[in-house]
């Protein structure tokens, strides 16, 4: 299935279409049309989850009627140790599953109820 790109994803603006392929219930792949970059993605609802609010523009512009129109990824970088791959939670792609439109939204911490990582840090440990 295929996404247009609405709002640019970082370090990949130039694209403007990723093709989705799902892995399995937490993980993903896109790969650019134009660009053939490939980002794995983690399902949102993998993690414990953060509250945040979509901007009107952002929403707009994926034209999102309804939360349960979209899906929430966060890009997911493996390494060839496990335990030196990284996930950014704080850059989460948007995709619109009605609109087939997608995008990145950049979260501010301190918009969060975040003063620093630490304050998340111990949600994430197991």
């Amino acid at each position: 299935m295929n996404y247009k790109v609405v709002v640019p994803i970082d370090g990949c603006e130039d694209e403007t279409e990723f093709e989705i392929t799902k892995l399995d219930d937490f993980f993903s792949v896109i790969r650019g049309v134009d660009t053939d970059v490939t980002l794995r993605l983690m399902s949102f609802g993998a993690l414990k989850s953060l509250a945040f609010e979509l901007p009107e523009n952002f929403k707009a512009k994926l034209e999102i009627g309804s939360l349960e129109d979209i899906s929430i990824f966060y890009v997911f970088v493996l390494q060839s140790h496990v335990s030196d791959s990284s996930m950014n939670i704080f850059t989460p792609i948007i995709m619109n599953n009605k609109s087939f439109k997608m995008g990145q939204i950049n979260l501010d911490i301190s918009e969060l109820g975040l003063d620093s990582l630490n304050d998340i840090l111990p949600n994430l440990r197991p």
